[in-house]
């Protein structure tokens, strides 16, 4: 009855490498493991897929806070240096104006000197004063001859 034993023991191991070999190449593990091996690599190539999405989204993101950025500094400035033309303009004006107004004044004023004392003959073409002694009086301490 030694052999028996042995006998069965033998017989289950040959029955269950053979059920295991039958389940390992069965036609429903074969479909089974097709199946998930099309799922995984749906889903490695859909991670893939979604991380480089989500890669050119956050570059693109940042381009256009970028292009935003350099837009909204743009506009500053233009709004600066319209500013600052504007108030050139405004300043360039009154000096006119203000200059204008003394011109006036000034021919004014030789108008009424011309209509009091009568008009002036002049001595030098260009109108300036003449120096008929001859003495340099631009010196700090005063004429020089």
């Amino acid at each position: 009855m030694k052999t028996s034993p042995k006998l069965v023991l033998a017989l289950l191991a040959v029955v269950s490498c053979a059920a295991s070999a039958e389940t390992y190449s069965s036609q429903a593990d074969q479909a089974r493991r097709e199946r998930n091996r099309e799922e995984a690599l749906t889903h490695y190539r859909a991670g893939n897929t979604t991380a480089r999405q989500e890669a050119h989204e956050v570059a693109e993101s940042a381009r256009r806070g970028g292009h935003k950025v350099a837009e909204s500094s743009r506009e500053v400035g233009h709004e600066v240096a319209n500013e600052g033309r504007h108030v050139g303009h405004k300043v360039a004006s009154e000096s006119r104006h203000a200059g204008h107004k003394v011109a006036v004044k000034a021919r004014d004023t030789t108008a009424k000197a011309d209509a009091k004392f009568g008009t002036v003959q002049k001595k030098d073409a260009h109108g300036e004063a003449s120096n008929p002694s001859g003495m340099s009086n631009t010196a700090a301490n005063g004429p020089k001859p």
